[in-house]
């Protein structure tokens, strides 16, 4: 019997693609809460996609930020990961977005993330927020991630 695959024995695009394509177990609860789907990763960038639900409204009936925020951070910080070798990991160190409109419910979103710099413990990137069938801007971020051995 094969030994189960550990995310420290591959580089972090070859982690991303093995869960896209099913050859690595998805553990991704947050992703399934908030209805995103990892759709495309390679060397320096990453692409989510997702619909928010009803139940990712706030009091006002608009999409809570925390929704764009989370598929966004996921872009950003994983289009990190895409270039980063085995045994290293990243995580979210600072995050700022600027909001541009308003999210209704059920409206199609990709989230587009793109390294801007990466050095021995610390990357940054950048990533944005579009309503798939328009193309309009909802909203941006920038973001850094501590970059760290794996200890698993």
């Amino acid at each position: 019997m094969a030994r189960q695959q550990k995310w420290s024995d591959r580089t972090g695009l070859d982690n991303l693609k093995s869960i896209m394509d099913g050859r690595f177990s998805r553990h991704d609860a947050m992703g399934k809460t908030l209805n995103l789907d990892l759709i495309e990763a390679r060397e320096g960038v990453c692409i989510y996609e997702g619909t928010p639900l009803p139940e990712h409204l706030n009091p006002r009936m608009l999409v809570h930020g925390g929704w764009a925020m989370s598929i966004m951070d996921a872009a950003a910080v994983l289009s990190v990961v895409t270039v980063l070798p085995k045994g290293k990991l990243c995580a979210t160190s600072t995050f700022e977005v600027k909001f541009v409109r308003p999210i209704k419910a059920g409206t199609h979103c990709r989230a587009e993330g793109e390294l801007q710099s990466l050095g021995t413990n610390l990357a940054h990137a950048k990533a944005s927020l579009t309503e798939v069938a328009t193309g309009k801007l909802l909203a941006f971020c920038t973001c850094s991630a501590s970059i760290y051995d794996i200890d698993d």
